[in-house]
């Protein structure tokens, strides 16, 4: 079984890790916006809010485009917390004046969004971009918010948020090439979530033309870090799910059948390599949030297909406990590299945290799948060491038992 001696025998991909965050600012979209000016759509006269701002104890008040000054200085010096208040009352003054949405009030929404990002409060501004691409759906400014948005459900994994943000974004025909390539991958992991795995091979297959272009002279193109990652992530994303309805121990119908097993183990074990590959695409563009993602989504590969395997009773050769017991030990003993893999490409996906200040729900899902699996293995290796053969003796055992059935 040529697959899973390359999976068993590949050289870790942990060493991408040690350049992720290197020369990137990690999340694409503008830092600041300075006005809603921009935003107004071209000749369009910038609307503005003419209330005044009543003082504060903390903030002299005004005029809602001082207000909205001051936030913007505050966000940009890295001060989000004393900001975003600020961004929320100009939101609130435009409200109060009935008069519909404005350039300065989009801003100001946009930007209390970000402080929300950089308060590190994913499901705050998730919503904050979700309310300002509804409330101005047919503004420059949704598209943006609803890029943001979809970012987000990804980090939140809100799939049927991210539909409804994708959706809306490829119904504009003024969203650019490469931010709609990124918009149809979240289609598509979406799609995935759902189960509809042939919708998510034709959504992908629209974003991998987009990135597959040449240009005039027929040279390579580079899209940017962050959009190629969102599409080579969902790559696989749609080639684990294809790995996992690959099953040794069916749940309805037959067992599989001795002989079917080599056949099943070299088809899961080369979709778990093509999909390691598209992962490690994501994680080469050395975008943060996606490296994280695809360390964990690598790491679990390998551990799924550790308890796939385990799972499998033993052949019927194994006629009495003794011969149970050895080929479970066998087995265990055999596979256990797997779960030694998934540990050590989680242990530097974790790294990522003190290297390069990551964050996340995704970085938090390593950690418990870390503890989860360094438990794993311990408990593995003590039902090694109760048995009284030694590992040769083992490996013998599963070879005689199963018939060289699994033997790589």
């Amino acid at each position: 079984m040529q697959a899973l001696s390359r999976l068993l025998l590949a050289t870790s991909i942990v060493g991408l890790f040690g350049c992720v965050g290197c020369g990137t600012a990690g999340t694409k979209g503008p830092v600041v916006a300075g006005t809603g000016a921009t935003s107004a759509g071209p000749g369009a006269p910038p609307p503005t809010i003419k209330a005044q701002i009543a003082p504060t104890d903390d903030d002299p008040g005004g005029t809602a485009q001082e207000v909205f000054d001051r936030g913007k200085l505050l966000l940009g010096a890295g001060k989000a917390k004393e900001a975003r208040p600020l961004f929320d009352r100009v939101v609130a003054a435009e409200q109060a004046e009935g008069n519909g949405t404005t350039a300065l009030g989009r801003a100001a929404a946009y930007n209390g969004a970000l402080a929300s990002e950089a308060l590190d409060l994913p499901l705050d501004a998730r919503d904050r971009f979700r309310k300002l691409a509804l409330s101005a759906p047919e503004t420059p400014d949704a598209i943006d918010a609803n890029l943001r948005r979809a970012r987000l459900d990804v980090e939140l994994e809100d799939y049927d948020d991210l539909g409804k943000a994708s959706s809306a974004l490829l119904a504009r025909v003024d969203l650019a090439d490469w931010d709609r390539a990124e918009t149809f991958a979240y289609q598509a992991l979406a799609a995935i979530r759902a189960g509809d795995l042939p919708a998510a091979t034709k959504v992908l297959g629209q974003a991998n033309k987009i990135l597959d272009r040449k240009g005039p002279n027929g040279e390579d193109l580079h899209p940017p870090p962050h959009n190629a990652a969102a599409v080579y992530f969902a790559r696989g994303e749609l080639v684990r799910a294809e790995s996992l309805a690959i099953v040794f121990v069916p749940k309805d119908g037959p067992p599989l059948a001795p002989a079917d097993f080599p056949v099943k183990m070299e088809a899961r074990c080369q979709k778990i390599l093509d999909a390691q590959d598209a992962y490690i695409d994501a994680i080469n563009t050395k975008e943060v949030h996606w490296a994280v993602r695809g360390g964990l989504r690598v790491a679990s590969m390998y551990i799924a297909l550790h308890d796939d395997v385990l799972a499998i009773p033993p052949p019927k050769s194994a006629s009495t406990d003794k011969k149970k017991a050895l080929f479970r030990g066998a087995m265990r003993l055999r596979y256990r590299i797997l779960l030694e893999k998934g540990l050590s490409t989680l242990e530097h996906t974790l790294n990522l945290e003190k290297a390069v200040g990551a964050k996340g729900t995704w970085l938090e899902q390593a950690r418990k799948a870390k503890a989860t699996l360094d438990q794993q293995l311990a408990e593995e290796k003590a039902e090694i060491a109760k048995l009284p053969y030694t590992e040769a003796e083992l490996q013998k055992a599963f070879e005689d038992l199963s018939g060289k059935t699994a033997k790589t």
